[in-house]
């Protein structure tokens, strides 16, 4: 190294410039590898040298040796460090009048700055200490005053090195703003710009003293000054401090905004473009970072931002208020266009910056569209229309801008929470705003074609349907796209994809007259040489021909087929064309065969057969299998006879293949196949084919295993010899299938299916699965579940056995139940369970009551001494009821009455037969006339002191009282002043079973009176407030509408439930011990979890600093679970309103800090370890969701408690490692409903 070195030195004094620029590119090229060490004895002489060329006449020499001494500075000795910096500095600052050296000397300083590491670090603080002094000098020395370039030099090089270490300059920032203030009243642009840019970044990290007195400085100067040039430069300079301080300006923007509104609209600084377009530049950053504090200002930003979208004083337009446009001038001749804008281009001045403040308007409305989701109807109804009003804006680009805003304000229609009544509003301003956009759609840019098109997209995606009186005009723009000859690409592509929305979402009708011209276009771009093209041009056709086939009784169908047919087959059969192309050429051209097969049937065959073709092939395939499906159950009947034989073996090999959606397909197109076309299911392919088919019959996969049972069944109804397929299907399929009727997992779709084709199975009685034969089987496999066997186990096989029992004949089905009446006196548990469960499923299904000793037999086994069986004869007699109301019913309420140790299975019982009637119209028929006995026992029993009991109770009110509203829900509201608590607690759980039935019934008659019921929220009780919590976090989870609008009332009830109460903590004698016990847990949790909720169904409607200052509180609770909730909230927040939690973020940063600081005694056990374990990593989960919040660095005191810690601590690894993580823990999907 010494050696190389010697000749770099050697090199860099040589009077060639070309040996002293290769000299310099190898020391840098050396320097950049992590393997350089520098050598003591040339340390001083390399730096010396290097800086002494920083002079040198050529300029890549000079940019050699400013890349060097970027990388040097971490490599050299403290000396030699500042020696570099004070020669760079005295560069600047003594060699004014060498121009060039002034300028090499600042980038060198800038590029030294930009090399050096991130973090805090001793040559960083060298660095620091030395240059940030001479800056100051260089910004405001005397001698140097009129030297504005160094000046800009200094503030531009003090700017980076705040950008980059401002928090490490903590103790400078108060000397430094005392230099950079006065700055701002530079007479050059370029200097205050710069100060301002200096002034943000100080704000940044500076102490809340230091960041006061500059607002209170720039606040003082807009209220002194005079001069537009200094107010604009204040106000861009408040704009740049919210910019990187944030929340923080919030507290002064009562003095600030009257002052920038004024500003904004004076008409003494008429003149002054400049100072209107900070203003506006400077509302938009303020809605963004301040967002609570600025909202009682938002109504005039509107306001102002509406007048100046408009602001055009170079150009006379009487069009700009809404409805002045009639249809006339918007049909203006191809030459008056041209006219129009010939004389646009006239009044097009480079001294015109008016565009500058409609696009800052723009923005200004983007800010309030994306930040303000509770103004959206207001939006809609005074910004919408001035939006669309201004789509014929001159200015190419401020067209495209409002193009965007409203894009934006579309947008918000489809948030979770968004009002339907703005979805209303836009419906009617339809027809003007179609009107506004079609001159656009003709526009002679190629931007403004694509930017109105991209707005027509998102118009029909959000309100389908709607466009139907528009649609000609918008068709009459899109043919025009796709007609001329050199159109862009781009706008060919965007123009087809709206068209296809078009086809897709507005009635057929309204395309009937473009029927021809459409078809002419979309031939012409399925030809196209751009793959791109053609696949859009294909999904379009495929669209189009299914709004054809609507129509075509109005219409000649057959030559526009046969163009679209000619021009798809031909993608069709070519060979060399991209994947994309031959996917969507598949997909459209079966859909054509599928709906005008009889039209084209003499081309018909050759194309069948390149399907078949296509078929066989595996790239492919997938998009055949479904083609073919279509066009089996097309109602024209084609002819599949030359192709299905071999098809149907193609598909038989396609179920054993690993791609998932390749099987579920190939399983409906075989389902399709037998269900339309039986006799063409060769009987040779059929062994293989269930072979298959039986293989998929598992738990791993339950919706192709659903699929499977529905073939397996239509093959059974359809096919020719059903014994024959009886046989195979007994063979190939029972097996599989009695093995997956001992998984608890079956349920959902594959059971119904299954259930269904065992129904089908009996009704055929053929050899081999004989209702007996059956019957034994699924008996056999109940008896081989492994033990201990609960009601679960028996869930599925119980469902068949009943189907079957149903579907044969009666006499088999009375033997059935009578065995199974007889099995309830067995010891064998087991068998005991299987048939409580039968005979519960058969009763549901038909009347059994006339079974001899069916009634004692079940009550019977009420007394029986395992628990399991108890619940199972339970739910079986309710079920039996179901059927047979009339005769068992009063049985029910008679025993319930008379036997009230049998009293909790009983209700257990009349709920399930509640629960399945409520559930169909004729159920609720059946029970209407028992309501009158069935109420006063319900009602009796809600001062229950088992809370189980309670609970049965309560379902079975809430579920009737939606049966006959008018009549119980009156009663429920009345007992709700009654003076058991008991019972005031039953009555309000039972609105949580009520709002989850018809929905007309909830709004009609309960919505009114929920204000009631949650009224116990201030039950002094315990259990009661308890049961009032759970209820409205029920509600705010599946209902949050019916609470919405009052979350005023009960956000202040669960903050304060949510504090920890003295009164509520007991202290409990244990002998030598006392124990505290704090009863007021389970009440803080549910706050808690309903806090949660309503952060998912309403945040819109939450006030963010309350609901902060209530996390604290819990992030403060002795409860882990409490923590741990807390933390989940954070990240919920911080996902869904950053921006305001970093507004109140402050609060909870010690709590944060508590808890990620907790360690356990040493005497804890295993589970206190792990448990505080757990907690730690929650909190810095939540501490990583506000990280991830855009601008959250701008929170000096976060940073603060993220460094010190976090990043310097043992909790740095983890930290990271959650930091990493693409996705935030599935934590926050959370439901705390109940």
């Amino acid at each position: 190294m010494s050696f190389f070195l010697g000749q770099i030195l050697e090199k860099m004094g040589s009077i060639d410039k070309d040996i002293r620029f290769m000299a310099t590119h190898d020391l840098a090229n050396e320097l950049e590898k992590d393997t350089f060490k520098m050598d003591p004895t040339y340390e001083n002489k390399i730096v010396t040298k290097l800086l002494a060329l920083t002079a040198d006449s050529a300029n890549n020499v000079q940019e050699n040796v400013v890349k060097c001494l970027g990388l040097l500075i971490k490599r050299v000795k403290d000396s030699q460090a500042t020696e570099i910096i004070d020669t760079l500095s005295k560069n600047i600052l003594e060699e004014s009048n060498k121009e060039e050296l002034v300028e090499i000397s600042g980038i060198g300083l800038k590029t030294i700055i930009t090399n050096l590491p991130s973090e805090g670090s001793s040559i960083s603080n060298l660095v620091i200490k030395n240059l940030v002094p001479k800056l100051l000098i260089g910004i405001d020395s005397e001698k140097l005053k009129d030297k504005n370039e160094i000046k800009m030099s200094c503030l531009d090089i003090l700017n980076d090195l705040l950008q980059k270490y401002g928090s490490f300059m903590v103790g400078d920032l108060e000397n430094i703003q005392k230099v950079v203030l006065p700055k701002l009243n530079a007479t050059r642009p370029a200097i205050r710009k710069r100060a301002i840019l200096c002034l943000a970044n100080i704000a940044f990290p500076s102490p809340d003293n230091l960041f006061n007195s500059l607002l209170d400085y720039i606040i003082k100067s807009i209220e002194e000054a005079k001069k537009p040039d200094h107010i604009s430069t204040l106000i861009q300079a408040i704009g740049s401090i919210c910019k990187s301080s944030g929340y923080r300006v919030g507290k002064y923007l009562p003095k600030v905004m009257p002052h920038v509104l004024s500003y904004c609209d004076n008409n003494k600084f008429e003149q002054n473009d400049e100072l209107r377009e900070n203003c506006l530049l400077c509302f938009e950053v303020i809605i963004e970072k301040c967002q609570k504090d600025v909202t009682p200002y938002l109504g005039e930003i509107i306001t102002l931002c509406t007048k100046y979208i408009k602001f055009d004083p170079n150009y006379s337009d009487d069009g700009d208020e809404e409805g002045e446009e009639d249809d006339e001038e918007m049909e203006t001749s191809a030459d008056d266009q041209e006219e129009e804008e010939e004389e646009e281009e006239d009044l097009s001045d480079d001294d015109d910056i008016s565009w500058k403040i409609r696009r800052s308007s723009c923005k200004t409305f983007c800010a309030i569209i994306s930040t303000r989701p509770e103004l959206l109807v207001e939006l809609y109804q005074k910004v919408a229309p001035v939006l669309y009003n201004r789509f014929k804006e001159r200015e190419e680009n401020v067209r495209l801008d409002i193009f965007t805003t409203f894009v934006l304000l579309l947008k918000q229609l489809n948030k979770k929470l968004a009002n339907p009544q703005a979805k209303e509003v836009l419906k009617q301003q339809v027809p003007k705003l179609v009107q506004s956009i079609s001159k656009s759609l003709t526009d002679k840019s190629i931007r403004t074609r694509v930017g109105a098109i991209a707005l027509l997209k998102e118009l029909v995606l959000i309100i389908p349907g709607s466009l139907t009186g528009q649609v000609s005009q918008i068709v009459n723009g899109i043919n025009l796209s796709l007609s001329e000859k050199n159109t862009n690409s781009n706008l060919k592509i965007e123009a087809l994809v709206l068209l296809k929305l078009l086809l897709i979402n507005e009635p057929s009708e309204s395309f009937q007259s473009h029927i021809t011209s459409l078809s002419t276009h979309i031939v012409k771009c399925i030809n196209d040489s751009y793959y791109r093209i053609a696949s859009e041009a294909l999904r379009v056709c495929q669209e189009f021909v299914i709004v054809f086939n609507k129509i075509r009784t109005s219409v000649d169908c057959k030559p526009i087929i046969s163009n679209l047919f000619a021009a798809n087959f031909v993608q069709l059969k070519a060979q060399d064309i991209d994947q994309e192309v031959k996917e969507a050429a598949i997909s459209s051209i079966g859909t054509i065969i599928t709906l005008f097969g009889d039209v084209i049937q003499s081309e018909l065959q050759p194309c069948l057969s390149i399907l078949l073709e296509r078929l066989d092939n595996e790239l492919t395939r997938v998009v055949t299998v479904k083609v073919l499906s279509r066009i089996i159950n097309s109602s024209i009947k084609i002819d599949l006879s030359s192709i299905l034989p071999k098809a149907i073996e193609l598909l038989s090999t396609f179920l054993r293949k690993n791609n998932r959606v390749l099987k579920q397909s190939s399983l409906v197109a075989l389902n399709d196949i037998v269900k339309v076309c039986p006799t063409l299911l060769p009987s040779s392919l059929l062994t293989t084919i269930l072979t298959e088919v039986a293989t998929l019959i598992n738990e791993s996969d339950l919706q192709i295993t659903h699929l499977a049972f529905v073939f397996i069944q239509n093959l059974l109804k359809q096919y020719n010899d059903k014994h024959q397929a009886a046989s195979l299907v007994n063979e190939k399929c029972i097996p599989p299938t009695l093995a997956l009727l001992k998984s608890s997992l079956l349920q959902g779709v594959a059971l119904e299916s299954l259930l269904c084709l065992f129904a089908t199975i009996v009704q055929l009685d053929e050899p081999g699965m004989k209702y007996e034969q059956l019957l034994t089987l699924l008996f056999n496999t109940a008896a081989d579940i492994k033990q201990p066997v609960t009601r679960q186990s028996f869930h599925s096989i119980s469902q068949c056995i009943a189907v079957i029992t149903v579907n044969t004949t009666p006499a088999q089905r009375k033997q059935t139940i009578h065995n199974l009446i007889c099995n309830l006196s067995s010891v064998n548990e087991p068998l005991v369970l299987l048939s409580l469960s039968c005979l519960g499923e058969i009763g549901r299904r038909i009347d059994i009551h006339e079974n001899e000793n069916l009634q004692e037999s079940v009550y019977k086994t009420f007394e029986a001494n395992n628990e399991e069986i108890k619940q199972v004869a339970a739910l079986c007699l309710g079920d039996i009821a179901v059927c047979s109301l009339q005769n068992y019913l009063p049985f029910i309420l008679e025993q319930i009455k008379n036997q009230p140790k049998k009293q909790y299975l009983l209700l257990h019982t009349l709920r399930e037969t509640i629960v399945k009637l409520s559930h169909t119209d004729e159920g609720i028929k059946t029970i209407h006339p028992f309501l009158q006995s069935i109420l006063p026992l319900l009602f009796d029993n809600c001062v229950n002191e088992e809370e189980g009991t309670r609970n049965i109770v309560a379902e079975c009110l809430g579920k009737l009282s939606m049966i006959e509203p008018n009549e119980i829900i009156p009663k429920l509201v009345e007992k709700i002043k009654s003076t058991s608590p008991l019972e005031r607690s039953t009555i309000v759980t039972s609105i949580k079973f009520s709002i989850m039935e018809n929905k007309e019934v909830v709004d009609q008659y309960l919505a009114p009176n929920i204000s009631q019921f949650l009224s116990l929220l201030h039950d002094s009780d315990l259990v009661v407030k308890r049961s009032a919590l759970l209820s409205l976090n029920y509600i705010a989870h599946n209902k949050p509408n019916l609470i919405r609008n009052d979350l005023s009332v009960y956000l202040p009830i669960l903050y304060n439930n949510a504090k920890i109460k003295p009164e509520l903590i007991r202290e409990v004698d244990l002998g030598p011990f006392k124990h505290k016990v704090d009863d007021g847990i389970e009440i803080r949790k549910t706050a808690f979890e309903c806090m949660y909720t309503l952060l998912d169904t309403s945040i819109d409607k939450i006030d963010v600093a309350p609901f902060i200052l209530s996390l604290c509180d819990g992030l403060k609770d002795t409860q882990y679970d409490i923590k741990l909730l807390c933390h989940l909230m954070i990240i919920r927040l911080a996902n869904s309103n950053g921006a305001a939690l970093l507004e109140n973020i402050t609060l909870l940063i010690e709590p944060l800090r508590v808890i990620l600081m907790t360690k356990v005694n040493e005497t804890a056990v295993k589970q206190q370890i792990e448990r505080n374990e757990e907690c730690i990593r929650s909190a810095l989960r939540a501490v990583a969701s506000i990280s991830r919040i855009p601008n959250s660095d701008s929170i000096v005191k976060f940073e603060e408690f993220v460094k010190n810690t976090i990043r310097t601590t043992p909790l740095a690894a983890q930290f990271n490692s959650i930091l990493s993580e693409d996705t935030i823990s599935n934590q926050d999907s959370m439901d705390t409903s109940n």
